[in-house]
C-alpha cells in the first residue's frame, strides 16, 4: 500500500492523473489515506532523512524492533517517492482549463497562443525548446510564432500532429479528434503534411485527410468571438453546440423537432436570439424551468 501511495504522489506530480481520480483512490480506502499522508510527509524530510543516513551506523539490536521496523519502512517508502519524483519531474506538465462557457486565452515561454473553448482543458511542457501540448478535453486554437525555434507537438488521444508557424483549430469529440489549419503548415504522425484550408479527422488510428469546408473554417476562427455558426444543420446538432456553452441547458422535448434545419450567426452565451428565431420561423415554443433549463416544444 506504501508503494501504491507512492506511485499516486508521483503521478499527481507528473500531472499524469486527474485530482478526480486520486480522490476517488483515496476514498476508497481509509488505509489509502493513511499511507498517502506517510509517503508525502516522508518526502518532505527526504533531505533531513539523508543526513540521517551519512551519520555513522549504531550497533544493530539482539532484538527485534516491531517499531523500528515501521519507521524505517515508512521512511523507505519516503526514499523511494523522492526517487520517483525526481525522474518525473522533469516531465511535469502544466495545466490550464475553461468552465462551461469561459473563454481564455495563455501565452506560453515559447511564444505560442492558445485560445481555450468552453468546457476545455489542456497541458504543456517545454523542455530543451521543444514544446508539447495535449489537448485532453475540450477545443483550442493555436498561433504558432515564426520565432519558434524548437519542434512543436500537439497531441490528443491516439492523434499526434507536429506544427510549423501559423493557426490552427483543434477539437477533441467523444468519437473523433478534428485538427485544422486556418494558416500555415502541420504534419501528422505518419508524415501527412497538411497546408492551409486542411482538415484532419482522427478516430482511433484512422486518420482522414482532406480540404475543410468553408463553414468549418468559418466556425473554427467564429467562436473566439464568441459566435456560433450555422448553415442548414438540423436543431439537434445546433442544440448540441449551444449547450457546450450553457448550463443548464437546451432540451428537445419533442423529438419530431430534432430533423428541422436551420441556419445563422448566434451569440454562444445567450440562446435568446436562437430562441427568437425558433419561435418566428417554426413556431417553436421555449419555457425556463426553475433550475434554468430551456425546454423546446411544437407550438
Amino acid at each position: 500500500m506504501m508503494e501504491e501511495a507512492a506511485g499516486w504522489l508521483a503521478a499527481l506530480d507528473a500531472g499524469s492523473v486527474t485530482p478526480q481520480a486520486f480522490e476517488q483512490w483515496r476514498a476508497a480506502d481509509p488505509r489509502h489515506a493513511i499511507a498517502f499522508a506517510q509517503v508525502a510527509h516522508a518526502f518532505e524530510q527526504v533531505e533531513r532523512l539523508r543526513a540521517v543516513e551519512d551519520r555513522p551506523a549504531e550497533p544493530a539490536p539482539t532484538a527485534i524492533n516491531r517499531r523500528g521496523m515501521l519507521r524505517a519502512g515508512v521512511l523507505a517508502g519516503g526514499a523511494s517517492v523522492a526517487g520517483a519524483l525526481l525522474a518525473v519531474r522533469a516531465t511535469a506538465r502544466e495545466h490550464a482549463e475553461t468552465a462551461i462557457g469561459e473563454r481564455r486565452a495563455l501565452v506560453l515561454d515559447d511564444g505560442t497562443r492558445i485560445e481555450l473553448n468552453t468546457g476545455t482543458r489542456i497541458s504543456w511542457r517545454i523542455d530543451k525548446g521543444d514544446s508539447r501540448i495535449w489537448l485532453e478535453r475540450g477545443e483550442i486554437g493555436l498561433t504558432v510564432p515564426a520565432s519558434l525555434r524548437g519542434k512543436l507537438t500537439l497531441e490528443a488521444g491516439s492523434a499526434r500532429f507536429t506544427l510549423g508557424a501559423g493557426s490552427f483549430n483543434a477539437r477533441q469529440q467523444p468519437e473523433s479528434f478534428n485538427f485544422l489549419v486556418l494558416n500555415g503548415m502541420a504534419d501528422s504522425v505518419r508524415g501527412d503534411g497538411l497546408t492551409a484550408g486542411a482538415m484532419a479527422r482522427v478516430i482511433g488510428q484512422n486518420v482522414a485527410i482532406g480540404p475543410a469546408d468553408p463553414v468549418a473554417l468559418d466556425r473554427a476562427r467564429s467562436w473566439k468571438d464568441g459566435q456560433l455558426v450555422f448553415e442548414g444543420e438540423s436543431l439537434d446538432f445546433v442544440v448540441a453546440e449551444f449547450n457546450r456553452y450553457l448550463d443548464p441547458r437546451i432540451v428537445i422535448a419533442d423529438p419530431a423537432l430534432s430533423r428541422i434545419r436551420l441556419g445563422g450567426r448566434f451569440t454562444t452565451t445567450n440562446p435568446n436570439d436562437l430562441l427568437t428565431a425558433l419561435h418566428a420561423s417554426f413556431g417553436i415554443r421555449s419555457q425556463r424551468s426553475e433550475n434554468g433549463a430551456i425546454t423546446l416544444t411544437a407550438g
